[in-house]
């Protein structure tokens, strides 16, 4: 997750994301369950970082992800003034206080909870913008904000989008878990599975990452 301090890479992914998109939208019809239970959609969560960056509120940041070879766990309790952070990985523990009005300090601590892993999975979700594979299901309240919960499953998807999907990330590739965005865009919770790809083997990875209102 590249935030606003990290100027130089962003605009790079931002073009790979929207070419991404526009390349792999789906036009065909949706799947019986996306009829049936409303119109698929977006979900976004490099949003998240604009919320660190410029905090309109006070809230709790967490970021989990695990795969065959690491694990990583952020934990941040953000208001518009400080943040404090505790990260936790292979390499150990280490906690930091970010000051906004100090923009050293406001900035290490950004990048402190800034991760790739996170732009890419985007990227790839990015991929299933209005496809079967992105059903809306009903509205839920949650971690003090009302959303609508979204279910994220290719394996649900119908066999243009699967097929789509696969032709990108490599046969095995997957998607899936669940969303919960408010009305604003900005999900407020995602627990994501996936698997793709990589130098012909696939890679399982696992993501939560979620905002708690304070």
């Amino acid at each position: 997750m590249q935030f606003s301090v990290t100027t130089g890479i962003y605009p790079m992914l931002g073009l790979a994301l929207v070419v991404t998109s526009a390349c792999t939208s789906s036009s065909g019809p949706k799947s019986a369950a996306a009829a049936a239970n409303g119109p698929s959609g977006h979900i976004d969560v490099m949003c998240i970082g604009d919320r660190i960056d410029n905090p309109p509120e006070s809230f709790h940041y967490s970021y989990r992800y695990s795969d065959a070879s690491s694990s990583t766990q952020k934990d941040a309790d953000i208001t518009p003034q400080v943040m404090d952070i505790t990260i936790k990985d292979k390499s150990g523990s280490h906690s930091f206080h970010g000051v906004h009005s100090n923009e050293a300090s406001w900035s290490s601590a950004v990048v402190d909870l800034s991760n790739l892993n996170v732009t890419a999975m985007s990227s790839r979700l990015n991929t299933l913008d209005n496809t079967s594979a992105i059903v809306r299901q009903s509205p839920a309240s949650i971690n003090g904000y009302d959303t609508t919960r979204y279910s994220i499953d290719t394996a649900d998807a119908d066999s243009s989008d699967r097929r789509r999907f696969e032709t990108l990330f490599g046969a095995g590739s997957f998607e899936k878990g669940t969303a919960w965005v408010p009305a604003d865009g900005c999900a407020v919770k995602l627990v994501l599975d996936e698997a793709v790809q990589i130098n012909g083997s696939l890679k399982n990875s696992h993501y939560e990452i979620e905002r708690i209102k304070r």
